[in-house]
């Protein structure tokens, strides 16, 4: 049995102390539990431990007890991996390729699970209180034969790991990033632009729930199964598929997979001109619709037909998009504006190019004018396209920065009512309705928008800070169902500012002061002048009682042109800060 500490690698970078405090809880942990189930503690692998048992069901418990303690201690996250094989003992050491084969086990384990070979699982087919479901054959590095993996259940069948918490959807489906096939890695923005295209158009169906990109973005580059997939992202379909791009031409191959049986339920290879893009993705949409659904209406085929353009719009469009994810905000700018230059219809560039406008005039100190700018492209996109989520959406975004309330909700519940998946929609109606003192109104929204992309930390966090102003229960479990959230978040990407300083003030409303304040400092150190990171630090430091601190950062970001005053305003966490004369001026300012 071989056992690591999830993310332990990146912990190490940033908090030795913390990493290595770890080691020995973890140790302290396991150590008399493997000997309890008559196993040897052999030695440990930098953050991992390796043991050996007697018999099969001696450490399959002893995993599953592990497990347990774990999560009731709530430190770290373990995944382990258990293997049957012949060894030899020698020095107080092992070896054999069974020693090789449970070490690779673990390596691709998920977080918070325990994944066993084929062997492991036919000793203990018959056992009380375990069950195992297969995952995937797998060729693991320096074993010659491939070797099948499954994963531990409890006796319910259940996963051990709290990856599932949701019922699944009957009508629901997740879009994985189309695999590009090309010569060009540069095409992988093409890709996903159009798994992005095609999950927006069937989020415009109602009764049908599309899961967010961020969460089905997750699994790319991965090679996980499709009922792993469907588990985790709670839905019984799943679309793949491939592009390859070459030239004028365009091949698309596409299935929808059931998450429960992992059978094919439609499938279709398209080759075609790239002028046919719009046709294909509608045609991918509608089949992959009736399929789940059984038919469509009249009225749904022409809602999820997506707006055309020229091609070369239509990729400036895609990598604008791209950027705006990935906060490239001036990059993105000018990729919408060159779609904009070859069509001047084009009603999603439109759209896209106020959000940016908008974001850079929220976060990063774009002057008014840019924000006038941003209403204008709103309208325009609203003009052109008036049944696009998108449209309404941006422009609610636009009103609420603006503080005109009453209309900005009005676009919000039509972005909506077009498209019940629309985290964006659910996430910024939240924050207008915040920044208006209307906390009722953002703790629903907020709830949607963490139902919608079950992965999104930020969601959870400030429905917890609405919750927590209305003097609601259970506000610390929605907290620290946010924190771990952002924790996942961290371990994906250790530099994520937004995460470390959202979370640092989670992390010391649960009490975790020492920890807050090392998140703070962590993101101060990555992007100093990051809005976001001022003005969440001045939240820490104004409710730690550090109010020169606090009001310091405050004059930084406003001096960046931070332009969400409103929000300020209605937060309770700058109350010590109420009365200081620097505070006042700067409001007033």
């Amino acid at each position: 049995m071989f056992t690591d500490i999830v993310g332990y690698t990146a912990l190490m970078g940033h908090d030795e102390e913390k990493a290595f405090a770890l080691l020995k809880k973890n140790r302290e942990l396991q150590k008399p539990v493997i000997e309890s189930f008559n196993g040897r503690f052999i030695k440990e692998l930098g953050d991992g431990i390796m043991a050996s048992f007697n018999t099969v069901s001696d450490s399959v418990y002893a995993a599953i007890k592990i497990l347990e303690i774990c999560k009731q201690s709530n430190d770290f996250q373990l995944r382990i991996g258990i293997h049957l094989g012949e060894v030899v003992f020698e020095n107080d050491d092992v070896f054999g390729d069974g020693v090789n084969i449970a070490s690779r086990i673990q390596a691709i384990t998920e977080p918070g699970c325990i994944y066993v070979s084929e062997a492991v699982s036919a000793n203990v087919s018959n056992k009380k209180g375990i069950t195992t479901r297969f995952i995937r054959e797998e060729r693991l590095k320096n074993v010659r034969e491939p070797v099948r993996i499954y994963e531990l259940l409890n006796s319910e069948g259940k996963m051990l790991a709290e990856r599932s918490l949701q019922a699944i959807d009957k009508n629901s489906i997740a879009i994985l990033p189309l695999i590009n096939m090309s010569n060009d890695p540069e095409q992988d923005y093409f890709c996903d632009g159009i798994s992005e295209e095609i999950m927006n158009a069937l989020g415009q169906l109602s009764n049908l729930r599309v899961v967010a990109r961020t969460s089905a973005f997750s699994f790319k580059g991965k090679n996980v199964d499709v009922r792993e997939i469907g588990r985790a992202l709670n839905v019984n379909t799943i679309l793949e598929g491939s592009v390859r791009k070459s030239g004028k031409r365009l091949k698309i191959g596409t299935q929808l997979i059931s998450s429960s049986s992992g059978s094919q339920l439609w499938s279709n290879l398209y080759d075609r001109e790239l002028e046919d893009i719009f046709s294909i993705q509608e045609d991918i949409a509608g089949s992959v619709a009736t399929a789940i659904k059984g038919f469509l209406t009249s009225e749904e085929k022409e809602t999820i037909r997506r707006p055309e353009t020229v091609v070369q719009a239509y990729e400036y469009f895609l990598k604008g998009r791209q950027l705006f994810h990935d906060l490239k905000l001036s990059r993105a700018l000018d990729m919408f504006n060159k779609a904009i230059n070859l069509d001047s219809e084009y009603a999603l560039a439109y759209a896209g190019l106020a959000d940016t406008q908008s974001c850079l005039y929220e976060w990063e100190g774009a002057s008014p004018s840019v924000l006038a700018e941003a209403d204008q492209n709103s309208m325009k996109a609203l003009s052109l396209a008036p049944n696009l989520a998108e449209s309404h959406s941006s422009r609610g975004y636009i009103l609420a920065l603006g503080q005109k309330y009453d209309a900005a909700q009005a676009q919000f519940e039509e972005a909506i009512r077009l498209n019940s998946n629309s985290y964006d929609a659910y996430y910024l109606f939240g924050r207008s309705s915040f920044a208006r003192g209307d906390l009722e109104k953002s703790a629903e929204m907020f709830l949607k928008a963490s139902e919608v992309r079950q992965e999104d930390y930020q969601s959870l966090i400030l429905l917890g800070q609405s919750m927590r102003v209305m003097g609601k229960a259970n506000v610390d479990e929605t907290l620290r169902k946010g924190i771990s959230r952002a924790r996942k978040q961290l371990e994906l990407n250790p530099t994520d500012v937004r995460a470390l300083s959202l979370g640092s003030v989670t992390l010391y409303d649960l009490g975790e002061k020492k920890e807050a304040f090392e998140w703070i400092e962590r993101a101060l150190d990555l992007d100093p002048d990051n809005s976001g990171t001022l003005f969440n630090g001045a939240c820490l430091y104004a409710k730690a009682g550090y109010k020169d601190k606090a009001l310091s950062m405050l004059e930084h970001a406003f001096a960046r042109g931070y332009g969400n005053k409103a929000w300020i305003e209605q937060d309770p966490d700058y109350d010590s800060l109420r009365n200081e004369p620097r505070f006042k001026a700067l409001l007033e300012k």
